[in-house]
């Protein structure tokens, strides 16, 4: 029979040492019917047993040892991911909540772990507190401390929690800082394996002079060839490179970079989406194509293409009724 809430908080000043991880047993109670804890309560057959757990979430690089897997009792989800602050972690956050929320629903008791408890399954908690609370990340954060006082997301999955509760605790793929989030996860998949995953191929948008269904009525023109080169929807906002260094030695954040005079389109500065079949007359000398782009601001970001200010122009496709039946 599982304890009652204010008695469970199992560490290792009261536990069994696991000769093969010299890891002991630790795990808390976070919520109704959710434990936060390490892979040696993972593994422990008797833990287990003692609290009444059902699930098993696992965020770590290695699943758990079949010994685990076997058991008919259990019911166990598997996610892989390594506690560096450039893993994407966001995108498990929604199915990780998902599972959790099901499980605890259906009268299950959920067991999330990483290896130690302290930076990957702390931060899943803490998304799914986020959620099921309506928190920001700092008081979510605050609330799973209290509960288990050596948590420590690392900082990459602390911005990642913070965007999750921007985009209110859904995957906003309109949204501007979720989009750059993702540019910049796909840049560092095409440098490590020299192809963009599929999972990434929505970034890719359609070469913007093709569409004729519902155009964007803004975009940009080469001067010389007039073929339309981008819409203001593949604009990618953000904000100069050397204004966030500024704001970080006065320890403040960076404001959306939506706001005027902040961003660098705004400033004649034009970062675009990476687009499909993009051909220009003059795209050698005067379009940026590379796969990894840098704005002449020092921000860098990939997939996408900068344009040469000077080479293309805006435009109203409006006036041009015929390219859009």
């Amino acid at each position: 029979m599982a304890r009652q809430i204010a008695d469970v908080e199992i560490h290792a000043s009261d536990t069994r040492d696991l000769d093969d991880d010299n890891l002991d047993v630790s795990v808390d109670l976070i919520d109704d019917g959710l434990y936060l804890g390490n892979l040696a309560c993972a593994r422990d057959h008797k833990t287990l047993e003692q609290l009444g757990v059902t699930h098993i979430l696992t965020v770590d690089l290695v699943p758990l040892p079949r010994s685990i897997l076997d058991q008919t009792s259990l019911i166990i989800k598997y996610i892989k991911l390594a506690d560096v602050p450039k893993e994407d972690l966001i995108t498990h956050l929604p199915e990780c909540n998902d599972f959790i929320k099901d499980s605890i629903a259906n009268g299950g008791k959920v067991l999330v772990h990483c290896y130690f408890g302290v930076s990957r399954s702390a931060s899943v908690v803490i998304g799914y507190i986020m959620e099921k609370y309506g928190l920001c990340y700092e008081d979510a954060f605050v609330l799973v401390k209290s509960k288990r006082r050596f948590i420590g997301p690392n900082n990459g999955f602390v911005a990642q929690l913070k965007l999750f509760g921007h985009m209110e605790y859904r995957l906003n793929r309109d949204d501007p800082r979720y989009k750059q989030f993702r540019l910049k996860m796909a840049g560092q998949k095409l440098k490590q394996v020299k192809i963009l995953p599929q999972c990434f191929a929505d970034l890719i948008k359609p070469d913007p002079g093709l569409i004729r269904e519902r155009p964007d009525p803004i975009v940009y023109r080469c001067k010389k060839c007039r073929r339309i080169v981008a819409s203001q929807s593949n604009i990618i906002p953000h904000i100069p490179k050397q204004v966030k260094v500024e704001l970080a030695k006065k320890n403040m954040r960076p404001p959306p970079s939506k706001h005027t005079g902040l961003n660098c389109a705004e400033n004649g500065q034009l970062l675009i989406e990476k687009l499909k079949n993009l051909a220009c007359q003059m795209m050698e000398s005067k379009l940026t194509a590379d796969d990894s782009c840098k704005c002449p601001c020092g921000q860098k970001v990939a997939p996408a293409f900068y344009l040469v200010p000077s080479k293309v122009e805006w435009s109203n496709i409006v006036q041009n009724v015929q390219t859009t039946v």
